[in-house]
C-alpha cells in the first residue's frame, strides 16, 4: 500500500509546485486563491456546470445508464437499440448503508441511505436522497435534492443542494447546508474524453466553512479512467490546500463493474466524514468497488474504503453496500 501512496505523491506534488512557482515568479503567490477562482469562473461562463453532492461520485449525465455504484465516479456508454428503448425503466431506487471503523474502534459510524432517480423526462433527471448517520454521540439526518441536466450532446451539468437539520447542538455529523455545481464537456476530436469542472460550497457553521474547486477528466475506452485535482479553501482564515484523486473501472452496464482508486493531499472533504476537515493535515486513501447485476433490473453495489491522516496516524476503514432496482 505504501507503493500506492508513493505514486500518488509523485503524481500530484509536481502540479502543486509548478503552480506555486509560476505565481511566485510573478509576485502573485498571495493572489493564488483569486487566480484559481477566476479561471474556474471563466470556464463556467463559457459553458457551465453543476455537480450534486460534490462529486464525481454520481453517474455521468452524458452517458445514458443507471448508476452502477452509489460511490462510483464512472459510467459506461449504453448502446441505444430498439429493444433497450422499449424496455427502458424510468425509476432507479437504491437502498443501503455503510459501516465505518474510526481509529481502531475508538468510534464507529453507521449510516442508512435511500436514493431515488427519475429519468422519464428528456432533458432533466431529478433525484432525491435521505441518509441517517449514527455515531457514538448520536444520530442525524441529511436530505438532498438535485437534477442531471442535458444542455446539448456536447455539454451537460448537475445541480444539487443538501441540508441537515440540527436538533441537538452537541450532535452535528453533517454540514448544515451544502451547494454543488458541476459540468461535463465532451472533448473535441477525442472520442470518449470528457472534461469535468465543479465547485462545492459549505456555508459557515460554528465558524467553519469550506469551498472546493475541482478540475478533471474522464476517459471512456476499454477501461474507464478518471482523475481530478481540487483546490480547497477552508474557513476561518482562508486556509488553502491541494488534493487529487484518480480511479479506474472495467465492466459492462447490465452485467458488472469493478474498479478502484487513490486519493492524496490535504483533503478537505472525504466520504467517511461529511464535516469539513482541517486542511492543514495531510491525508491519503484508497478504495475498491464492485457492482453486480443479479437480475435484469436489480443488483448490488459494494465499496471498501481505507484512509489515514498522516500527522496524527488516524486510520479509517469503511464498507458500503446497497441494492439497486430499476422499474
Amino acid at each position: 500500500m505504501k507503493f500506492l501512496w508513493r505514486i500518488a505523491f509523485i503524481y500530484f506534488k509536481p502540479f502543486q509546485n509548478c503552480v506555486n512557482l509560476y505565481l511566485k515568479d510573478r509576485g502573485m503567490l498571495m493572489k493564488q486563491k483569486v487566480l484559481i477562482i477566476f479561471i474556474h469562473f471563466l470556464m463556467i461562463t463559457m459553458s457551465f456546470a453543476p455537480f450534486c453532492i460534490a462529486e464525481e461520485s454520481k453517474p455521468h449525465p452524458l452517458k445514458s445508464a443507471s448508476e452502477p455504484s452509489a460511490s462510483s465516479s464512472i459510467q459506461s456508454k449504453k448502446p441505444v437499440t430498439d429493444s433497450s428503448v422499449a424496455t427502458k425503466k424510468n425509476l432507479h431506487l437504491e437502498v443501503g448503508g455503510s459501516y465505518t471503523d474510526y481509529d481502531h474502534n475508538s468510534d464507529t459510524w453507521k449510516s442508512l441511505d435511500l436514493r431515488l432517480v427519475y429519468s422519464g423526462f428528456s432533458k432533466i433527471t431529478p433525484f432525491g436522497s435521505v441518509s441517517r448517520q449514527t455515531r457514538d454521540v448520536g444520530s442525524q439526518y441529511i436530505y438532498g435534492l438535485g437534477s442531471y441536466i442535458t444542455v446539448s450532446p456536447q455539454f451537460s451539468m448537475i445541480a444539487g443542494i443538501s441540508g441537515a437539520p440540527v436538533e441537538d447542538d452537541n450532535i452535528i455529523l453533517y454540514p448544515r447546508l451544502r451547494l454543488d455545481l458541476a459540468g461535463f464537456f465532451k472533448a473535441p476530436l477525442i472520442d470518449g474524453l470528457i472534461f469535468t469542472t465543479g465547485i462545492s460550497h459549505f456555508p459557515k457553521q460554528n465558524g467553519n466553512g469550506l469551498d472546493i474547486i475541482s478540475l478533471g477528466a474522464i476517459y471512456y475506452g476499454k477501461v474507464i479512467l478518471s482523475g481530478s485535482v481540487s483546490y480547497n479553501i477552508a474557513q476561518p482564515d482562508n486556509v488553502t490546500s491541494w488534493s487529487g484523486q484518480g480511479g479506474i473501472a472495467y465492466g459492462a452496464q447490465g452485467k458488472y463493474w469493478v474498479g478502484g482508486g487513490i486519493s492524496y493531499g490535504r483533503v478537505a472533504y472525504q466520504l467517511a466524514s461529511t464535516i469539513p476537515m482541517d486542511v492543514r493535515y495531510e491525508s491519503r486513501g484508497i478504495y475498491l468497488t464492485y457492482s453486480q447485476w443479479l437480475g435484469k433490473n436489480w443488483g448490488i453495489n459494494t465499496r471498501i474504503d481505507y484512509g489515514e491522516w498522516v500527522v496524527n496516524a488516524v486510520d479509517i476503514f469503511g464498507v458500503t453496500m446497497s441494492l439497486f432496482f430499476d422499474f
